[in-house]
């Protein structure tokens, strides 16, 4: 992907990744064309190209900006706190359900694209790495505060959070209700609270 030089380049650029964004979350990557992406985008096949050589590239793209919404979001949350990780699990529940159930901005993306040429799913891989970092961060200033037990691996607990999240995305899409997905969220929450302090020890809001 080139990086444009001027304002107006860098508006045109972004006008088609989050075209592109917002159809391959709708559609899928296949069921997403060039054509509709420049429509969608109001710009031309020029332009694209010029900015992306492939349609690889394009994707690539696409699943650079998902995950930046992503830890956006997450960065918006105090991580190493109970409240915070309840408030983070909350706003993942209320993002499912207002975006009718199409499942993880990153995780929607993942399978098609890892399929599609080993470079993709190596980008994809590191996608999830860059989340699974920026979790196990949070988890680790909580055992360092002694939130956490002494015992507790964050490393471990973010990829089991992660993997939940999931698989609380995927079922929830599958079969369009939001309950999976809440149940998912409960079990991760009480497998972190597993792990707490005996000094930090406090009741799990009701």
């Amino acid at each position: 992907m080139r990086h444009p030089k001027t304002r107006r380049g860098q508006q045109t650029q972004a006008a088609i990744v989050s075209a592109a964004a917002e159809l391959m979350y709708e559609r899928g990557v296949r069921a997403t064309s060039v054509g509709d992406v420049l429509a969608r985008a109001g710009a031309g096949k020029g332009q694209l190209y010029h900015y992306f050589a492939t349609k690889d590239d394009l994707i690539a793209a696409v699943l650079e900006h998902q995950l930046e919404q992503v830890l956006q979001q997450l960065a918006a949350f105090r991580l190493d706190t109970w409240a915070g990780i309840r408030a983070w699990f909350d706003a993942l529940l209320e993002g499912q359900r207002t975006r009718a159930y199409r499942g993880c901005p990153v995780g929607s993306l993942s399978s098609e694209m890892a399929a599609a040429s080993a470079e993709l799913a190596s980008r994809v891989a590191a996608a999830f790495q860059r989340w699974e970092d920026a979790l196990t961060e949070s988890l680790q200033r909580m055992r360092d505060s002694k939130v956490l037990a002494s015992s507790a691996r964050p490393r471990a607990l973010a990829r089991t959070t992660l993997a939940a999240i999931q698989g609380g995305y995927l079922v929830s899409a599958a079969t369009r209700d939001l309950e999976p997905m809440r149940s998912a969220l409960e079990m991760a929450y009480d497998h972190l609270r597993v792990h707490r302090s005996g000094a930090a020890d406090e009741r799990v809001p009701a």
